[in-house]
């Protein structure tokens, strides 16, 4: 076969190929939005966040708390307050550890994850990897 008669199989193939194949969109960690009074942080949009990650508000409040070590409250409006001051820097690099630690599959890297009930067995949805988790 020759070099110009493959091309052509090899466009023809590309073609008969649905677009989904080629559609890969990258899953994005939300910026974390919120401000600073007085003494305490707020961060705005704490429950979108969770939502987007599909994952407990609870759990990802104790380890947002557990990881910049500083106590906190849940608001019923889905606001996260921190007992402390936070640059946004410090805060989107504790999501950042959440996502690699309970979100994202260790083996292909997928974020289409389930974490059970109890928060110990991460189990991807994509390639099937089971890993068991710490308790936070």
């Amino acid at each position: 076969m020759e070099e110009k008669e493959y091309l052509e199989l090899l466009d023809k193939a590309y073609e008969d190929l649905p677009q989904v194949l080629y559609k890969k969109e990258r899953f994005e960690i939300p910026e974390v939005r919120g401000k600073i009074i007085k003494t305490r942080t707020i961060i705005s949009n704490f429950r979108t966040i969770a939502k987007h990650l599909a994952r407990k508000e609870e759990h990802f409040q104790k380890f947002i708390l557990k990881d910049v070590g500083v106590r906190g409250d849940l608001t019923p409006k889905g606001e996260l307050i921190l007992h402390s001051r936070f640059q946004p820097l410090v805060l989107n690099k504790a999501v950042k550890n959440y996502y690699a630690n309970y979100v994202a599959c260790a083996h292909c890297n997928s974020p289409d994850t389930v974490l059970n009930d109890d928060a110990s067995v991460l189990k991807c949805n994509a390639c099937g990897n089971k890993e068991k988790k710490a308790k936070v």
